[in-house]
C-alpha cells in the first residue's frame, strides 16, 4: 500500500514583537487632528464635567468654549482688563470662573456671559481659578503673590487665605476624594503643600510640605486621595500621602514637564488608569499607574503648556507655545461601528466583488450525500473513503519541493531562486527559502547544493543572503551559508569583479549591523549604569 508523500512544511519562525501594542491602539484612535491657532500660547483647557463635556481654552485676553460635538467655537468671554489665565468650568457647566494678570477674579454665567461675581483681592498676576469639584460655591485661587484662598460664591468672601510659599504659585488643585477641603499648591519655591482649611490659622503652617530642586509647574491628585504627582523640572514625581515619602520619579522628558492630566482608559483590550504628561520638549508621555512606565508618547511640533483628555475620552486636547491647539478626536462606540460598516462597504466597492450566492448541490452531489452512513445529530464531519477525494485535497507540490525528492539539491535551489533570469532573487519568498535551506541542512546537503558553481550560479545566492542576513529569524542559518561559500569560494574572489563586489557589499552589510550590536550594547551599559546610580 502507497502513501501519499506530503508538501514539505514550512518551516515555523520565532514570533517577532507584535507591531502595535493594544496600548497603542488605543491612543493612536485618537485621530482627526484639528489644529487651530490663537492668538497667544493656550495656557489652560478645562472639560466640562456634564456631558456634551464642552470645553474651555484659555489664551490671550479672551475664554472660548468649544463644542465638543462639531469642535468649533461656540462662545468666546473676552472681558478682561488683560491676559487671561485658567478658566474653569463648574460640575454643573453653568458657570465658569478666570483670572487675568491684573489680579482680578471673575465668574461668568454660561449661557449669557455676564459677569455674576468680581474678585480683587490679589495684588498680582492670578494664574489658577477652580470650581470645587464637590461643593457648588466653593472656589479656589492661587497667585503670583504666593497666596492661595479659597471663596464663598454666595456671599463673597474670603474663607480661607493659605500662606507659605516664598515664590509665584503657579499650580492648586482640591485633592480628589470624599472630602474635597483639602487642597494641594505648587510653587516656584520648588514646595508642594497641603492645606487643610479646617486646622489652618495664620500661625499654622501647611500639614505637610514637599521640597523639590526646581520650580513646581503642575500638581495632579490621583483618585482615592492618596497619592499626588507634581511636575517640576524635566521629571514628574509620585508622592505617597499617607507615608509622607516619595515612590518614584519619571524622568522621561528632556525638557521642562508643564501639564500633568489623567484619563481612565476603557477599551475591549484596556481597562487602567492613565497619566499624561506634556512638555517643552513637544513629547506627550503617558504612563501607567501600576508600575510608572511609559506606555505610549506622542510628538507634537511645538513646546506643550497645556492638555488634557475629555472625561467620556473622546478628545485629546494640546496647547502649545505660540498659540497652536491640538484636538485629537476618538472615534468609538456606534461612531465605530458606524465606520467599520463604512470602510467594509468601500473595500467590497473598491474590489468590485460580485455578491455571493449560496451554491446549490448537483443530482450527482446530492444522491453521494444520501448515500453515506448516517453518523449521528448534529454531525460536523462525515468521513468516507474515497482516494480520489484525498489525492484532491492533497496540494500539489512545487518544482523545488520535486526536486528535492529526487536529491537534486542544486537545481532545487536555482529553481526557488531562479537562476539565470535578472532581478528576480529579491521577489522569491524567504519563508520558503528558509524552508528549503533548513531541509538542506537536515540532510548535510548544504554544501553539495551550493558547490561546483560558476559566477551566474552563485551571484543570487550571495545576493539573497545580503539581503536577508540582517533579519533577526534567518541570521543564524544565513551566517552558516555565508561562510560556508566564503570557504568553498574565498580563492575565486579575485578572479571575478562581479563576485568580489557582492561579497564587498555582503562583508558591509554584516560590518554594519556588528556596529549596531556594539553600539546598542555599549547604550545597555550605560542606561544600566544610570539605573544604578538613581537608586
Amino acid at each position: 500500500m502507497s502513501h501519499q508523500v506530503q508538501p514539505l512544511q514550512p518551516v515555523k519562525l520565532p514570533t517577532l514583537p507584535a507591531a502595535t501594542t493594544p496600548e497603542q491602539k488605543f491612543w493612536r484612535s485618537f485621530k482627526s487632528n484639528l489644529l487651530i491657532n490663537e492668538y497667544s500660547s493656550v495656557t489652560n483647557i478645562n472639560f466640562s464635567p456634564i456631558a456634551p463635556h464642552d470645553f474651555a481654552i484659555t489664551s490671550s485676553t479672551r475664554v472660548q468654549i468649544f463644542s465638543s460635538k462639531t469642535r468649533s467655537v461656540t462662545k468666546t468671554i473676552s472681558r478682561f482688563k488683560d491676559v487671561a489665565y485658567s478658566g474653569n468650568i463648574r460640575s454643573d457647566g453653568k458657570l465658569l470662573v478666570a483670572g487675568d494678570a491684573t489680579g482680578l477674579i471673575q465668574i461668568f454665567d454660561l449661557n449669557t456671559r455676564a459677569i455674576l461675581r468680581t474678585w480683587k483681592k490679589h495684588d498680582r498676576p492670578v494664574q489658577v481659578t477652580k470650581f470645587s469639584p464637590t461643593s457648588l460655591t466653593r472656589v479656589l485661587s492661587a497667585s503670583d503673590d504666593s497666596s492661595v484662598r479659597l471663596w464663598d460664591l454666595p456671599t463673597g468672601e474670603v474663607t480661607s487665605t493659605f500662606l507659605g510659599h516664598n515664590d509665584y504659585v503657579r499650580t492648586a488643585s482640591f485633592l480628589p476624594s470624599s472630602n474635597s477641603e483639602i487642597v494641594l499648591s505648587g510653587g516656584y519655591d520648588g514646595t508642594v503643600r497641603i492645606w487643610d482649611p479646617r486646622t489652618y490659622n495664620s500661625t499654622k503652617s501647611s500639614v505637610l510640605k514637599f521640597e523639590h530642586d526646581e520650580p513646581v509647574e503642575d500638581v495632579l491628585g490621583l483618585p482615592g486621595g492618596t497619592t499626588v504627582l507634581v511636575a517640576s523640572g524635566n521629571k514628574v514625581y509620585v508622592w505617597d500621602l499617607i507615608a509622607a515619602r516619595l515612590l518614584t520619579s519619571l524622568r522621561n522628558h528632556q525638557k521642562t514637564v508643564t501639564s500633568l492630566a489623567i484619563s481612565t482608559v476603557s477599551d475591549d483590550r484596556l481597562n487602567a488608569r492613565r497619566v499624561l504628561a506634556g512638555g517643552l520638549d513637544g513629547h506627550v508621555k503617558i504612563f501607567d499607574t501600576q508600575e510608572w512606565k511609559v506606555v505610549h508618547g506622542i510628538k507634537y511640533p511645538s513646546p506643550i503648556i497645556s492638555l488634557n483628555v475629555s472625561p467620556e475620552e473622546k478628545h485629546l486636547a494640546v496647547g502649545m507655545a505660540g498659540g497652536l491647539l491640538s484636538i485629537r478626536t476618538r472615534v468609538a462606540g456606534k461612531d465605530k461601528i458606524k465606520e467599520k460598516k463604512a470602510t467594509t462597504l468601500f473595500n467590497l466597492i473598491d474590489q468590485n466583488l460580485p455578491d455571493v450566492k449560496p451554491r446549490k448541490h448537483t443530482q450527482g452531489v446530492t444522491a453521494k450525500l444520501r448515500g453515506l452512513k448516517y453518523q449521528g445529530e448534529e454531525e460536523d464531519i462525515i468521513v468516507y473513503d474515497d482516494a480520489k477525494a484525498r489525492m484532491k485535497k492533497v496540494k500539489k507540490a512545487k518544482e523545488w519541493e520535486k526536486m528535492l525528492r529526487q536529491s537534486r539539491f542544486a537545481d532545487a535551489l536555482d529553481s526557488l531562486l531562479k537562476v539565470g533570469q535578472k532581478e528576480v532573487t529579491a521577489g522569491a519568498n524567504p519563508v520558503e527559502v528558509i524552508t528549503l535551506l533548513t531541509a538542506l541542512r537536515h540532510r548535510s546537503a548544504l554544501r553539495t547544493a551550493l558547490s561546483n558553481r560558476d559566477e551566474e550560479g552563485l551571484l543570487p545566492v550571495v545576493t539573497w543572503v545580503t539581503k536577508y542576513i540582517s533579519n533577526p529569524r534567518f541570521v543564524e542559518l544565513l551566517v552558516e551559508v555565508a561562510l560556508l561559500i566564503l570557504d568553498m569560494y574565498s580563492m575565486a574572489i579575485a578572479q571575478s569583479p562581479r563576485f568580489e563586489s557582492a561579497i564587498g557589499k555582503l562583508t558591509d552589510k554584516v560590518k554594519r549591523e556588528v556596529d549596531k550590536s556594539k553600539q546598542a550594547c555599549m547604550v545597555k551599559g550605560m542606561v544600566g549604569m544610570l539605573l544604578a546610580i538613581n537608586e
